[in-house]
């Protein structure tokens, strides 16, 4: 199709009209519900048929194909008579971010990204450090955004949200690694040797990894199932958007040792033989290493944190 047609058919209005046009039908939005992995796997093939056509049928030299892809993907969407397939709000953000972002980059960005949380802001009294705080905000968003445009090639703000509902969906529907026979457990402890400091650890990592472990909590088949946990941590650490061995082992005490019970176990005994004794039994694991990851962890995040009737 000759480029004069292409704009037959789609149009001509600015990427801001048609974001503006898109958008505006997300009160109807249902989180994804009705769609299922076959959907998804489906729409995959249909939008990569479409690319293939699309790239035989255009021979020009593009600086910007992710821009261009975004553009044109607005357009198809945004046209009634030619993506009437497309029958919900649900699926037309589906098939704009399959086409647009499939790896779910601005997500996995904006994760990775320190940027200064709306409530702390609100929760400042300080007129003047308030103000401050905005403007961090807002100079660590604009970094945000310029990141994700050298990424992708375009930045959709209103994309962020319906990333983070479609991982978080397709997850629960494809579901955590349960039942695991492969001993895992011992293999993960093994890694505390690793962990020298938690120094890449920030208060926004924590608040990120303690939405991990509420998710594993929530949804795994048995929480308590240390194994599988360790295989999930092991194999599944970039679905779980876990980036280094530092949160693998925080993110396993956060959800088996949330009290640090193994510290205080090591508080309250004298010999590693009596200290490995009461962790099995009373714990379910023992690994010397996790106790001095537990330290770093209780001087760091919970100091104040009284471990046992010994301990100041």
């Amino acid at each position: 199709m000759s480029q004069e047609g292409f704009k037959v058919i789609y149009g001509t209005k600015s990427i801001n009209t048609l974001q503006r046009q898109l958008h505006s039908r997300s009160v109807s939005f249902n989180n994804f519900k009705n769609i299922t992995v076959q959907d998804i796997e489906d729409m995959k093939e249909t939008i990569a048929a479409k690319k293939k056509f699309s790239e035989a049928n255009n021979k020009s030299i593009d600086i910007n194909s992710g821009l261009t892809n975004y553009q044109n993907t607005l357009r198809y969407l945004t046209n009634p008579t030619i993506s009437q397939e497309l029958k919900t709000f649900d699926e037309k953000i589906l098939y704009l971010i399959l086409s647009c972002d499939p790896e779910l980059l601005m997500m996995e960005t904006f994760i990775g990204s320190d940027i200064t949380p709306s409530s702390r802001i609100n929760d400042e009294e300080d007129e003047k450090k308030k103000q401050q705080l905005q403007a961090k905000r807002k100079e660590e968003l604009d970094s945000f955004a310029n990141k994700v445009r050298e990424l992708i090639g375009f930045y959709d703000p209103n994309l962020l949200k319906y990333e983070s509902i479609l991982h978080r969906g397709l997850m629960k529907k494809a579901g955590l690694v349960s039942d695991v026979k492969t001993p895992s457990l011992e293999s993960l402890l093994k890694r505390t040797w690793m962990v020298k400091n938690i120094n890449i650890i920030n208060n926004q990592n924590l608040i990120r990894l303690r939405a991990i472990a509420s998710m594993w909590l929530n949804e795994a088949k048995d929480p308590q199932d240390l194994n599988s946990l360790a295989y999930n941590l092991l194999n599944r650490y970039r679905d779980l958007h876990i980036y280094n061995v530092e949160e693998q082992i925080i993110l396993f005490i956060l959800i088996a040792d949330p009290e640090l019970d193994l510290l205080r176990i090591f508080e309250e005994e004298s010999n590693y033989k009596e200290i490995q004794r009461r962790a099995i039994a009373e714990l379910g694991f023992y690994n010397k290493g996790l106790i001095n990851v537990e330290q770093l962890y209780h001087d760091k995040f919970e100091p104040d944190k009284k471990l046992s009737a010994w301990t100041i």
